[in-house]
């Protein structure tokens, strides 16, 4: 994933997610938006650095049956519905201007490049983080920076209700 701030990068279902919150947002009021989001399966949004390190990450998606036990920098799980055999790969940059611009959407045009084919459904997705941007590090794995692994379940469990890996 190339251009943008990709400090929070999210996993987004263009069709059901709703990305206006405010012309004026508060960044605390856009985290719960996102949680908020990310209950009803509509997004999962994951902070990827804390030092606020801009990177061009290598982005592996896979969809599967089995669980992935690979040693990881961290692992999370959530859950995604897909409507319309798509979702979309987005930045921060993508993310915080659909929220403050009721014209603007998700996917904008530098994520549209980002789409990703799947099928319609209910998914657990596993988020395998194998480089640590701010040790400038691999754990596990190093020909990937990052694996979405789609794991198709009969029904979304609200797990996540926050931003993962957020430090704020």
């Amino acid at each position: 994933m190339k251009f943008g701030d990709t400090n929070f990068i999210g996993v987004a279902n263009a069709a059901k997610y709703k990305s206006f919150v405010d012309e004026d947002w508060e960044f605390d009021s856009l985290l719960q938006h996102f949680g908020d989001e990310m209950k009803q399966g509509h997004l999962l949004v994951f902070q990827m650095t804390e030092e606020g390190i801009e990177y061009s990450w290598k982005v592996d998606v896979r969809v599967g049956t089995e669980e992935i036990a690979h040693t990881c920098f961290r692992k999370a799980a959530g859950y995604i519905e897909v409507t319309e055999n798509q979702l979309y790969l987005v930045d921060y940059d993508c993310l915080t201007m659909a929220a403050q611009f009721e014209d603007q959407n998700v996917p904008d045009q530098n994520c549209s490049d980002y789409k990703i084919d799947i099928e319609n459904g209910y998914y657990k997705v596993e988020v395998l983080q194998y480089y640590n941007v701010d040790k400038n590090e691999y754990v596990g794995a190093s020909e990937t920076d990052l694996l979405l692994h789609f794991i198709k379940v009969p029904a979304i469990e609200p797990i996540a209700e926050r931003v993962f890996w957020c430090t704020y």
